[in-house]
């Protein structure tokens, strides 16, 4: 059978075959004569049915199924499985190992029955990918073993956009009596051929997702965690590679597990040069009872195909994990830059410290601050405590919610820390409840960091501290919490309770985002310890390592963007000496490394110079600079900190006019040779421009032949790079300066001539035309020419912030249909000209110090800065109402032609909207446009839809 027309799920009745197809991927199975459901193909797209790669041959001491009767060349031992089990002649790891009550571990699976639906499976109590119904299918196939009672549905979600395919079992028991899951794998991968390398990210505590190469020989390469949580020590994450991989060129294919505790991960070749790849729980303390009639669910694993090397691979998981793994409303938004106090006082700390940290933090532009632990219980050690959630208020001079308002009153938002699976022996809720500690009836339980786990299995224990928490948490607005884990679990009782364990904590976290949706929620286990898309589901970043040594934190985060973001990637400034390392790194190198990831600071404000802090405020403007684009855009690995001489990455927007690279030297020598970057994934015919030296490459020069870096002064320089698309940013700087005429710019001002030399260029056109970028480049080309320039946006000037003027859009639909929302769209009952116009006169008066609007995300968000415009000569406005006959002082409106269906296009492609394709929306663009056409023609310059710039 041979198809074109896309279709993300096909099955051909005649051959028994299912396909499942993404959009440059192709996976395929198939149901043999016997019954048996063979694995055929996974790679690179393909348009024909491929049971053509099964082989049969009569090896020695490879049995026979009965069935097959005297045929001597049909063996499970060396055919490729869909899931493989145990008694069945298949003599290699196996997927399945169930136990009856005879002790019998036997069970033969043969096709039943599947179905196709639109639409993404949901998984009852565990994370899972996400989406709606145009966006994946799923294929349900349901095998069964009539004699042992069992029937096992194979779940496949096919996310076609994301080059994502997901699997996921369901085993039921249909018998009469009980069985015990002894083994229980989401995925298993057979490969005919191919000679692979296993790629997986070991680590320890405080070093992280450090990435290892390893060929796989004939035999078993295992690796996983029995430590209760996916772990320190491996990440629950493979890559099996062509031995000839490399980022840019080879075949490579990811699992990934969506579970956060003990996993195992097993890659064997066979006699024949076969390869077999499985991910799923771990079968070591493991032992799951199932009663007739019940259902167990095995985690999912997200797999991905790239014929295009590691780079290639990495962008399909970020992309799937960023739009269908994290739920959070604070996935796709501008997140606060947080200082935690932890490596500031540890717990020696009041509620004044508190407030002097929020002090120092608002006078460096710091958005939040985190109070870590030692606010609860008696708790000034980790001996004492953990259980007992109430304030101390004698610690903090007072309550929790006078201490959230006197931060707050500084104008930094509040944060706190939590560990509510953990118990100390001293505390009030240990000595109530011993019981509800994890130990071995009868013996004594291992200690770690002075505490014990909690028995989050058991709903009473969920409930009690759930309760203690929300107690606390409605105390006042709190902005964040960080909930850490610090201990792996040593005493298991019971086969069931890892398993149970980690669905009683999803129980808990879901009941607690659902009930604080506005609480930013970071995950924590001593650093990186349960860094898993599991936990990402719930929490929308982590905090990576303990380990904040910049240079250690290039490779933790390196191993890391393998699979996970950078947005997922909690990362902060710290003190120097670092608390961990000991090593002395700038305040630069230190910012630059964190600025790849969440971005924060862990240190005492109070111990920095003046110039320390005059930095740090450079630091977050930059970081807030090109937040959206290192988040939302695409990241590129550019060399190894594990191989190289310098630590490199960059993050392109998704429309490729954006890039930003950063650079870490790991070591220097003298008289070293000049050292060259490669960047990646830009357009090679298009035109860059560097904004902090003003030259300019072709893309194609950028991605061959690369940057030359400074030459090191010494050791662990960083440096960053930002390049601007150009476009038509040229053409239209030079009619911008015709248009200008004799005004003297860049000469400096008189007393007279201050006001007179001042201009106020507007770029505008629809959300998503181009505007941020011309703005920057034209920025850009004024300084190159002396010329100081100020870019103002107008996203700041709304009354509303974009959530409430979203829903106030939709009200006034509601309330007065289109004519209604014609009279709001653009006009001062939206927006708040008065605040604008008042800004744009006072920089045309000619004064240098004026309040700048601000307006964040939430709501209250709004601030208004003292900007100093002192030597300013032009000031750009780029904004979608910047043609407005309500906006004054515009001495040279730019208007950039778009159509609504363009804007959509843009708005999609960019990511930052994810109603950008809704019919309302949709709609909204439609009267704005008509809007923009008319004001258009206003314009003084207009850049074509073609490119050209033109003169009205």
């Amino acid at each position: 059978m041979i198809w074109s027309d896309f279709m993300a799920i096909i099955f051909n009745p005649n051959k028994k075959i299912f396909t499942l197809q993404t959009a440059h991927t192709t996976y395929q199975m198939q149901v043999d004569r016997l019954g048996y459901l063979l694995h055929l193909y996974y790679g690179a797209k393909s348009t024909c049915d491929m049971d053509y790669v099964l082989t049969y041959a009569d090896r020695g001491f490879s049995g026979n199924p009965y069935a097959a009767g005297m045929n001597r060349t049909y063996s499970l031992d060396t055919l490729p499985q869909e899931y493989p089990t145990l008694g069945t002649g298949d003599f290699r790891n196996i997927a399945l190992d169930i136990k009856n009550e005879q002790g019998t571990e036997s069970v033969e699976l043969l096709y039943k029955s599947y179905e196709i639906r639109d639409g993404k499976y949901a998984l009852k109590g565990l994370p899972a990918v996400w989406a709606s119904d145009d966006e994946a299918q799923t294929l349900e196939i349901v095998l069964g073993d009539d004699i042992a009672g069992v029937e096992v549905h194979l779940l496949y979600g096919v996310l076609e956009a994301c080059d994502v395919i997901t699997r996921s079992v369901l085993i039921k028991n249909t018998g009469s009596g009980n069985i015990t899951i002894e083994k229980a794998h989401a995925a298993c991968l057979d490969m005919v051929y191919g000679d692979y390398d296993v790629i997986r990210f070991y680590g320890k505590h405080a070093m992280e997702r450090n990435l290892e190469r390893t060929h796989l020989g004939h035999g078993t390469l295992s690796f996983g965690s029995r430590r209760g949580t996916s772990s320190h020590q491996y990440n629950p994450a493979v890559i099996l590679a062509q031995r000839d991989t490399t980022e840019n060129a080879g075949d490579c294919y990811g699992m990934l597990f969506v579970y956060s505790g003990n996993f195992s991960c097993e890659a064997e070749k066979d006699q024949i040069n076969q390869t077999r790849l499985l991910m799923g729980l771990s079968d070591e303390l493991f032992s799951y009872p199932l009663a007739a009639g019940e259902t167990f669910t095995v985690p999912e694993v997200i797999m991905s195909y790239s014929a295009d090397g590691f780079s290639q691979l990495s962008h399909q998981y970020h992309t799937c994990i960023s739009e269908h793994v994290c739920r959070s409303r604070f996935a796709h938004e501008v997140r606060p830059v947080l200082i935690n106090s932890w490596e500031a006082a540890y717990f020696d700390f009041t509620g004044d410290t508190i407030v002097d940290l929020a002090k120092e933090a608002a006078s460096l532009g710091i958005d939040m601050v985190v109070m870590d632990d030692g606010w609860f219980g008696k708790r000034d050690d980790d001996n004492s405590s953990l259980g007992d959630w109430f304030v101390n208020e004698k610690k903090l001079g007072g309550t929790l919610s006078e201490l959230i308002d006197r931060v707050h009153a500084q104008g930094v938002k509040f944060g706190i820390w939590i560990e509510p699976e953990m118990v100390n022996e001293d505390s009030n809720l240990y000595r109530e409840h011993p019981d509800w500690a994890i130990q071995i009836p009868g013996k004594l339980p291992v200690r770690s960091r002075n505490q014990l786990i909690l028995d989050f299995s058991r709903k009473e224990v969920r409930d009690n501290i759930f309760n203690q928490i929300c107690a606390v948490f409605d105390q006042g607005k709190i902005d964040y919490v960080k909930w850490d884990m610090n201990r792996s679990m040593a005493d298991v009782y019971a086969g069931n309770l890892a398993y149970d364990y980690v669905l009683g904590v999803y129980d808990f976290m879901e009941r607690l985002v659902t009930r604080y949706p506005d609480i930013l929620l970071e995950g924590c286990s001593g650093g990186g310890g349960r860094f898993d898309a599991g936990m990402l589901y719930y929490s929308p970043q982590i905090w990576c390592s303990d380990n904040t040594d910049a240079i250690n934190r290039t490779r933790i985060q390196y191993g890391t963007s393998f699979f996970y973001p950078v947005s997922s990637m909690g990362a902060h400034v710290s003190a120097v000496p670092n608390h961990q390392t000991g090593r002395v790194t700038s305040l630069k190198t230190r910012g630059i490394t964190a600025m790849a990831g969440t971005f924060g600071y862990e240190l005492n404000p109070a111990l920095l110079s003046d110039e320390e802090k005059e930095e740090i405020r450079e630091q977050i403007k930059t970081f807030k600079k090109y937040e959206m684009l290192i988040n939302e855009g695409t990241y590129w690995r550019l060399t190894s900190p594990f191989e190289d001489e310098v630590a490199a990455w960059m993050s392109v927007s998704r429309t490729k006019d954006r890039a930003l690279v950063s650079v870490v030297r790991l070591y220097a020598e003298a008289n070293a040779a000049a050292c060259y970057v490669k960047l990646k994934g830009l357009e090679s015919d298009a035109v860059y421009i560097e904004e902090n030296t003003g030259r300019q490459y072709t893309g194609a020069a950028l991605m061959n032949a690369g940057i030359p870096l400074p030459f090191a002064v010494k050791e662990y320089e960083a440096y960053q790079f930002s390049f601007i698309r150009l476009d038509e940013a040229k053409k239209l700087y030079d009619e911008i300066k015709k248009v200008c005429g004799n005004l003297k710019l860049n000469e400096a001002d008189t007393a007279d001539s201050a006001s007179d030399n001042r201009i106020v260029i507007s770029i505008y056109g629809g959300s998503g035309s181009g505007k941020t970028t011309i703005a920057a480049a034209l920025q850009q080309y004024f300084l190159n020419d002396n010329t100081a320039c100020y870019v103002l946006t107008g996203d700041n000037y709304p009354h509303r912030i974009p959530m409430r003027n979203d829903e106030e859009r939709l009200n006034v639909y509601n309330e007065s249909g289109e004519d209604g929302l014609r009279g709001y769209l653009g006009t001062p009952k939206e927006i708040d000209f008065d605040r604008i116009n008042k800004e744009l006169s006072e920089f045309k008066a000619g004064k240098d110090i004026i309040e700048i609007k601000h307006m964040g995300r939430e709501d209250g968000d709004i601030s208004y800065d003292e900007t100093d415009f002192t030597g300013i000569k032009v000031l750009i406005l780029e904004w979608t109402h910047g043609g407005s006959e309500y906006l004054k002082g515009v001495d040279i409106p730019v208007f950039l032609e778009s159509s609504p269906e363009e804007t959509k296009a843009r708005r999609i492609k960019r990511g930052r909207d994810e109603n950008a394709a809704s019919p309302f929306i949709c709609r909204v663009v439609e009267l704005e446009q008509e809007k923009l056409d008319l004001q258009g023609k206003n314009a003084r310059i207009v850049v074509g839809k073609d490119g050209k710039v033109y003169e009205q």
